[in-house]
C-alpha cells in the first residue's frame, strides 16, 4: 500500500485491559471497504483501545472515523449490557 498522507489516533478508555480486548476483538471482524484508500488499526495499550486512521483525503478518514464510532457505540452499549 503507498503512503497515506492524513491520519489520525484516536484513544478511547474502558475500565479495564479485558473489556479493551473484547471492544478490540469485536469490532476487528469488520474491514475496512475501501482498503486502498483507507487504513483502520485497532490496538489494545492496557485500559485503552488505540484506532489509527490513515487515508488519502481527509473525506475518508472522517467517513472511516464515522463508521468506525457507529460500530464502537455498539460495542461498549452491549459490553455496558453484560458488565
Amino acid at each position: 500500500m503507498s503512503e497515506l498522507p492524513h491520519s489520525t489516533t484516536l484513544r478511547i478508555p474502558f475500565k479495564d485491559a479485558i473489556l479493551a480486548d473484547i471492544a478490540k476483538q469485536s469490532l476487528e471482524v469488520d474491514p475496512v471497504l475501501s482498503g486502498d484508500k483507507v487504513q483502520l488499526t485497532v490496538a489494545v495499550d492496557g485500559r485503552y483501545l488505540i484506532v489509527t486512521c490513515n487515508g488519502d483525503t481527509l473525506r475518508m478518514v472522517r467517513v472511516s472515523i464515522n463508521g468506525f464510532m457507529d460500530s464502537l457505540i455498539l460495542v461498549t452499549r452491549t459490553l455496558e449490557a453484560f458488565v
